[in-house]
């Protein structure tokens, strides 16, 4: 049996509001100055949310969810091989397009950006 200790998730974004990063731990002030130390994204974060879990395991799991649903730019860990024209699937679905990703979300004009660059689109129309 764990013992159970309250633990954040975390997340970085840019200034568009672009998701830079997702993490856990026990303690966010000392986890970020690990990162600001040592991460060379670090210098790109804008804004961070923290999500507070009642033990660790329950924050893992988040984080993993996060990590294969949100696509933060620089995590490795927890990330499942990219398919050329496909997004990170999920563990319930072998495939998923944007389509299925953002149909019942509204984008921020950084979130639109991003996927016309994805896209290879460069505003043509």
């Amino acid at each position: 049996m764990h013992d159970p200790i309250r633990t954040a998730l975390y997340r970085f974004f840019d200034a568009d509001d672009e998701l830079l990063y997702v993490g856990i731990t026990y303690d966010p002030a000392t986890r970020w100055k690990q990162h600001q130390s040592k991460a060379p994204w670090w210098r790109d974060v804008a804004m961070r949310t923290v999500e507070w879990y009642d033990d660790r395991p329950a924050a893992e799991a988040a984080e993993r969810k996060a990590i294969r649903t949100e696509g933060p730019r620089y995590n490795v860990i927890h990330r499942p091989t990219p398919i050329p024209g496909r997004i990170a699937p999920v563990e319930t679905c072998t495939h998923r397009t944007l389509v299925d990703v953002y149909r019942d979300r509204e984008l921020t004009d950084a979130q639109c950006r991003r996927i016309v660059a994805l896209l290879g689109l460069r505003g043509e129309r």
